[in-house]
């Protein structure tokens, strides 16, 4: 296990690009600015000493085609479906923003806002549905939407019998959007400037159908710390990022709901989210289908694209992840018990045998040294991450502990399916 997680990490380093070039001029909105990942010792040089095929890979689409060549996929469809721009060589396609708001009063300002300073070079439109919300999301889009022809807000209908309520909103929104590029983000998402443009000349650049980005993860308190920034080391401890853009394989395929970036002809052809209009975890199974549907899917990395603040205490994280941990292990009681054992033997046991023979000054091979190897993988890939991310590093040394708790965010959420009291979220309670 130690030897994958290992490989899997030396992979997703060199292959989870982001958007660079024109149109990301983001470095002085980051701590730790610079639109590459943190310099370390001898880092270039090892990049360049490691076999090309890891980027290659990373890029290729399923066919083994270059990316940068439009090729047939399994739908007939072409694999990029890149809309033509209009007779401006620097024109992009026209893009539609769809947010679905429900009870966002306190982020949706800034969320608008942040798109609306974006200097897009095309047709530009950012649609917002008030999912029946029960604050003033609704009336502070509108504001903005008065100074801004660009802003739409939309009343939400009835959530659907059978449908969850992101996947709702979405449905109602594609109704109204009319632009050649769909971007489906959520409401607590603060973007970069030049962020739309970049990610829009990413995906064409790597041949994406559907591009998804990975956000700049902001912590304020000391919970969020321990917590979040978790996420990173999941993706490069387990997922070969290579696989998800590189193979057809649906097991390999991961998305962030905040930022999925697609043509509206492909989200059509996809059926939109109907597929998975009953799931809470949409985005992981929406990313499921676009593989199994023969689309390529791009999975890389957004920290320099946009930003999240996903919860603010300790209940806010345990209630959000609550929601969707267990569903997007597809309920599965075996999985969740194969994913908490090997968290508990790569990540929590050796530190605690570790820590164990240090207070009783013993050395011996299976004590000590054989899992503080193991503590040393961690700890050197978690401050990796850490540094890449520009995250807290004194939230390094609450490895163990984060993911205690993550695992047991797990089990509640497979009790609250089991349970039959079903996982609340924005003042709707969904069962399944």
């Amino acid at each position: 296990m130690v030897l994958y997680t290992v490989v899997v990490a030396l992979m997703d380093w060199f292959s989870f690009t982001r958007p660079s070039g024109e149109g990301t001029g983001v470095t002085e909105a980051l701590p730790f600015a610079g639109t590459a990942p943190i310099a370390l010792p001898g880092l270039t040089t090892l990049r360049k000493r490691l076999p090309e095929t890891f980027q290659a890979y990373a890029t290729a689409s399923p066919t083994g085609n270059s990316t940068g060549n439009s090729t047939e996929n399994s739908t007939g469809n072409s694999a990029d479906d890149i809309p033509a721009t209009g007779t401006n060589p620097n024109e992009l396609p026209s893009l539609s923003v769809l947010i679905p708001a429900r009870n966002e009063e306190k982020n949706i300002a800034a969320c608008v806002e942040s798109l609306c300073a974006q200097d897009y070079p095309g047709r530009l439109e950012i649609l917002v549905l008030d999912d029946g919300s029960e604050d003033r999301t609704g009336e502070i889009v509108a504001a903005i939407a008065q100074q801004d022809s660009r802003v739409r807000v939309i009343r939400g209908g009835e959530l659907l019998p059978g449908w969850k309520g992101k996947p709702n909103a979405l449905r109602q929104l594609k109704e109204v959007a009319t632009g050649e590029l769909l971007l489906l983000t959520d409401a607590d998402c603060i973007f970069y400037p030049g962020a739309l443009a970049g990610a829009v000349r990413h995906r064409e650049k790597v041949g994406a159908d559907c591009l998804s980005l990975k956000p700049y993860l902001e912590c304020g308190t000391f919970w969020e710390h321990v917590m979040l920034p978790l996420q990173y080391f999941l993706v490069f401890a387990m997922l070969p990022i290579p696989c998800v853009g590189g193979t057809k394989n649906a097991a390999f395929a991961a998305a962030n709901g905040a930022f999925l970036l697609l043509p509206a002809k492909t989200y059509d052809a996809l059926g939109g989210h109907e597929a998975v209009k009953g799931e809470m975890a949409e985005d992981v199974k929406f990313a499921q289908y676009v593989k199994l549907r023969g689309y390529k899917l791009v999975y890389g990395d957004g920290t320099t694209t946009y930003k999240v603040r996903m919860y603010d205490s300790l209940n806010g994280i345990y209630n959000g992840f609550s929601k969707n941990l267990f569903p997007a292990m597809d309920r599965s009681l075996p999985v969740l018990i194969g994913w908490c054992l090997f968290l508990i033997t790569t990540q929590v046991v050796p530190f605690l045998f570790v820590g164990v023979s240090v207070f009783h000054q013993v050395r011996t091979w299976d004590s000590f040294w054989f899992p503080f190897w193991h503590v040393m993988v961690a700890m050197t890939l978690r401050i990796a991450l850490t540094l890449r991310f520009r995250q807290a590093l004194w939230a390094v040394i609450t490895h163990p502990l984060g993911w205690l708790i993550t695992m047991a965010i797990a089990w509640n959420s497979a009790y609250l399916h089991y349970s039959g009291k079903g996982h609340s979220w924005k003042g709707r309670v969904y069962q399944g």
